[in-house]
C-alpha cells in the first residue's frame, strides 16, 4: 500500500473527501491523540516524529512484539518500510488528503492535525465485539529527554498509582455486552470515588483517570474481569504474555518509558469465526519515550527493562490465579 499524501487547507472535489477515508476508531481505550481508521486493517496515528525513529530503526528482537508499521509520514514525505504487511507492498491506497483543519469534523475537532503520522496495524481487524485493555508498562514513563518539570509530573504520577509497585496502570479497558455472556455482567470494582455508574447492559468502559485512582486490590479485579474468557482463550494470553516477557529480558539495553501492553480478545467467542490463536492479539505500543543503544543522544542502558518486566509479571500472576 503505498500513501499519496497531500495537505490543503480546503478540500476540492480532485481530492477524496476527508471523511470518506480518516474514519474514527472506535475501538481506541487509551491515548491522548485520536487514531482513525484506514482500509485493511490499518491504523493511522497521529505521533512525534522520535516515535517515527524509533520504528525506523527498532531492534529486531523488538518486531514480534510491536504492532506492524507499514508507512511512516513526515510532512508530504511517506516511507513504506521494509517489514510492511503484504497488503502494502502489493496494493496502492488512493490519495489521502491531511487537512489543515476541517471545521466541523467529528475526528479532528476543530484541531490541527499532525505533520507526523505512523500507518499501524489495527489489532481489532475482522473482530466482531473485541474487549480491549490497555495498562501503562513499567515504573518509569518519562523519556531521557523529557523536561525537569515533565519528569516530576510523571514520576509523582508512578509514584502514586500502581506503576511504581506493581509495574502496570490501568489506562483504559472496554467490554462489551453480549447477551449470550450476560449471566454475570456487572462490574466488580468500585475504585474510591472514581467509581462510575455502569447503566444495565452497557458496556464496561474504564478510563485513565479511573485507572489512576485504582490500589492493587481494584486493579486486580478489574483486570480479572476483563480476563473472565474460556479456558484455551486464557491459556492462549498466558502463552502471549510469556513470550513477551521472555523477549523483555533478552532485550539488552532496550527501555520501554511510556509503553503501553495493549491487549484485544474477542469477546464473541461461539460465533466467531476466528481460529484461537487470532482471539487473542497483544502488543506492546507506544515508543515516544522508548530508547535504546543511545537514540537521538539519549543515554545507554544495561540489561533488561526490570520495570517492564515486573508489569508482566504481575499481569501473568493475574492471568495464573484464574487458572
Amino acid at each position: 500500500m503505498v500513501l499519496n499524501i497531500k495537505r490543503a487547507s480546503s478540500l476540492d472535489g480532485a481530492t477524496i473527501n476527508v471523511q470518506d477515508v480518516l474514519k474514527p476508531f472506535d475501538h481506541q481505550v487509551g491515548g491522548h491523540t485520536p487514531f482513525t481508521s484506514l482500509p485493511n486493517g490499518h491504523l493511522l496515528k497521529p505521533c512525534e516524529e522520535r516515535e517515527i525513529l524509533f520504528y525506523q530503526k527498532m531492534p529486531k528482537i523488538l518486531k514480534s512484539i510491536a504492532p506492524l508499521c507499514c508507512s511512516t509520514i513526515q510532512g508530504s514525505s511517506v516511507s513504506t518500510l521494509d517489514d510492511s504487511c503484504s497488503n502494502c507492498r502489493h496494493h496502492q491506497l488512493e490519495n489521502v488528503v491531511i487537512p489543515e483543519s476541517i471545521e466541523g469534523s467529528p475526528i479532528l475537532n476543530k484541531r490541527k492535525l499532525s505533520k507526523n503520522f505512523i500507518v499501524l496495524s489495527d489489532l481489532t481487524y475482522r473482530m466482531k465485539s473485541p474487549r480491549i485493555l490497555d495498562l501503562k508498562l513499567g515504573t518509569r514513563q518519562h523519556g531521557d529527554q523529557a523536561t525537569v518539570s515533565k519528569i516530576a509530573c510523571m514520576t509523582a504520577k508512578c509514584q502514586a498509582t500502581t506503576s511504581a509497585t506493581l509495574g502496570i496502570r490501568l489506562c483504559g479497558m472496554k467490554i462489551p455486552f453480549l447477551e449470550q455472556n450476560s449471566q454475570n455482567f456487572a462490574p466488580n470494582f468500585a475504585p474510591n470515588s472514581a467509581a462510575p455508574n455502569f447503566a444495565p447492559k452497557s458496556e464496561i468502559s474504564i478510563n485513565k483517570y479511573m485507572g489512576r485512582s485504582m490500589d492493587k486490590t481494584d486493579l486486580f479485579l478489574a483486570v480479572k474481569q476483563f480476563f473472565d474468557v474460556p479456558e484455551a482463550v486464557l491459556e492462549e494470553v498466558e502463552r502471549r504474555l510469556l513470550g513477551i516477557r521472555d523477549v523483555l529480558c533478552g532485550a539488552d539495553g532496550v527501555r520501554l518509558f511510556g509503553a503501553s501492553l495493549l491487549i484485544v480478545i474477542e469477546s464473541n467467542f461461539s460465533d466467531s469465526q476466528l481460529p484461537i490463536d487470532n482471539l487473542v492479539r497483544i502488543k506492546v505500543v507506544d515508543f515516544a519515550n522508548a530508547t535504546f543503544g543511545g537514540l537521538q543522544g539519549d543515554s545507554f542502558y544495561d540489561g533488561r527493562d526490570d520495570g517492564s518486566i515486573l508489569g508482566l509479571e504481575t499481569l501473568l500472576e493475574i492471568v495464573k490465579g484464574k487458572n
